[in-house]
């Protein structure tokens, strides 16, 4: 029973998630106008806003003028809910479990905002960093110090990389991983760098080779640190314990 009630407060919180990626990069408040449809200005019922369901039933457009609802609506949600399903199956309840909703929500929310804008909201870096802050004070086995050494070597490392790079990483980018450094600790913070770097540079290649972006052409990084942050902070200690395993 408890798998269904966060599966489903997983699917709730990501309907405000898609508020926050729709309405922070233009700088409007998440909480006041309610919702209401981009087209025809029209404010949606309660029914219009069951997270998923609502997307099936109206097969996918405005309740009101037909206007056709953008997918990522659903898929925000149910990857948020499948997410914090997992976070509960791997940590259970208390201040574990929240600070990993917290920093699942964090990821999401700058990567398709980051997909979309190809910024990163300062405000939702200002918003980690007093998160990370504040967690170190109440999660065992994550020290101050751990935390500060994550956000010197996330930020550090991306920041090395836009210095030689000149220009090929994004200031946000180099702010985000600073962030995640303090949620990850340096260990899983390199796992995380790590894994972004590998998928991010395959990304890369396709791209490339498919002939849909030149070399100069500017690929959003925050959703390789996103993913790869979120990777990390589940399977980051397996990953190293193996590598460890083999010398």
């Amino acid at each position: 029973m408890g798998y269904v009630f966060v599966f489903i407060f997983g699917l709730i919180a990501g309907s405000f998630l898609n508020v926050c990626i729709y309405r922070i990069p233009a700088e409007r408040s998440v909480v006041y106008p309610p919702s209401r449809c981009t087209l025809c200005g029209r404010r949606l019922m309660w029914y219009h806003l069951i997270p998923v369901a609502s997307y099936a039933f109206l097969k996918g457009k405005c309740g009101y003028c037909g206007d056709r609802i953008s997918p990522v609506y659903p898929v925000v949600e149910l990857i948020n809910a499948v997410l914090y399903t997992a976070a509960f199956y791997r940590l259970g309840t208390g201040v574990l479990f929240i600070k990993s909703i917290v920093l699942i929500s964090l990821m999401l929310v700058v990567s398709f905002i980051d997909m979309k804008e190809q910024i990163i909201p300062d405000g939702l870096i200002v918003f980690g960093l007093v998160a990370g802050v504040a967690f170190t004070k109440f999660t065992v086995g994550h020290s101050f110090t751990d935390a500060l050494l994550g956000l010197a070597a996330g930020g550090g490392i991306l920041l090395a990389t836009a210095i030689l790079s000149k220009g090929g990483m994004g200031g946000g980018d180099v702010k985000l991983m600073a962030v995640a450094g303090l949620f990850l600790g340096w260990r899983l913070t390199l796992v995380a760098l790590f894994i972004s770097f590998v998928a991010g540079g395959l990304f890369g290649i396709v791209l490339l080779l498919t002939g849909k972006k030149g070399r100069k052409d500017p690929v959003p990084f925050g959703p390789f640190l996103g993913g790869s942050v979120i990777a990390a902070y589940f399977f980051g200690q397996r990953m190293v314990s193996l590598y460890l395993l083999m010398f």
